[in-house]
């Protein structure tokens, strides 16, 4: 279980919350996306696209520090705050649609919480399954479940809870279909209000 220690490290508004119910959405969504890493089979390197503070892959390396991980972000003031706290970790910034300049290959490639911020999700995915890994792994907000949580707690009631940055709408449905366009789904699973899968790109 990831300790209240761990989210007190952070500065994003979200991790920073003492609010105990959010922080253990945010435990069980992070122990079903390591279950789904582990899915993938054998992992040396790991591409995180969206890596932000680092909440992600800081957890992971810390648990997997036999692994390689590298991150990318377009908020160069984030990366600082990663390399701070995660020396270990590499970085790269650029934006989703740019990865594909990003050196070296990666068994992995976790884009979590990102594709619904993006005005193009075909493009983006398209992006990183041009870098050919063996694996990715995708979460993205479960609408309309992800409203009705933000409501629930009184978050962004003048828009009936949907978040001002979040452009795209995944429910279950619409999030397959995006994928089955550029992977082999191998596996697909919900942790409220989330959904997350994992996949191979299609030959």
């Amino acid at each position: 279980m990831i300790p209240d220690s761990y989210f007190e490290r952070f500065d994003t508004p979200k991790y920073r919350s003492r609010n105990p119910v959010q922080r253990e959405l945010i435990r069980r969504f992070v122990t079903r996306l390591h279950a789904l890493f582990l899915e993938a089979g054998p992992v040396e390197s790991v591409l995180e696209v969206g890596v932000g503070e680092g909440f992600l892959s800081g957890y992971l390396s810390e648990k997997l520090p036999e692994k390689r991980f590298t991150g990318v972000d377009v908020r160069e003031e984030d990366l600082a705050r990663l390399r701070a706290k995660f020396p270990r970790i590499t970085t790269h910034a650029a934006n989703i649609y740019d990865v594909g300049q990003i050196p070296g290959r990666y068994d992995l490639v976790i884009c979590a919480e990102v594709l619904e911020h993006v005005d193009d999700p075909d493009r983006a995915l398209s992006a990183l399954v041009s870098l050919k890994p063996q694996h990715l792994l995708l979460t993205v907000p479960h609408e309309p479940w992800f409203l009705l949580s933000n409501l629930m707690r009184g978050k962004n009631l003048s828009r009936l809870g949907n978040d001002p940055e979040h452009i795209q709408l995944f429910t279950s449905t619409r999030f397959r279909r995006l994928l089955e366009r550029h992977l082999v789904l191998e596996r697909t699973a919900k942790s409220y209000p989330w959904l997350l899968a994992l996949g191979r790109p299609k030959a």
